[in-house]
């Protein structure tokens, strides 16, 4: 059982620190769970180089990470209008 709560620890930790990079990069994290998160892209507003960017140049991402810790980001869904 200590095991299975280390591993959980692993991937809340491999999770966090995925996430704070990106929220310095200007992504938001729209929601999260444990082992799962559904980021956005950055405003472009915030930043020069963000205003120079295409809009939607950044689509929606899907981020897990599995049990070992690694990260990995896949395309989301779009958001529904």
């Amino acid at each position: 059982m200590s095991r299975e709560r280390d591993q959980e620890q692993l991937r809340r930790d491999a999770l966090t620190a995925f996430l704070d990079e990106r929220e310095r990069e200007g992504y938001r994290v729209e929601s999260h769970t444990h082992t799962q998160a559904i980021i956005g892209p950055p405003d472009r507003r915030s930043s020069l180089r963000g205003l120079l960017r295409k809009p939607r140049s950044f689509p929606r991402q899907v981020v897990s990470v599995d049990r070992d810790g690694e990260v990995s980001i896949g395309p989301a869904e779009p958001l529904r209008s």
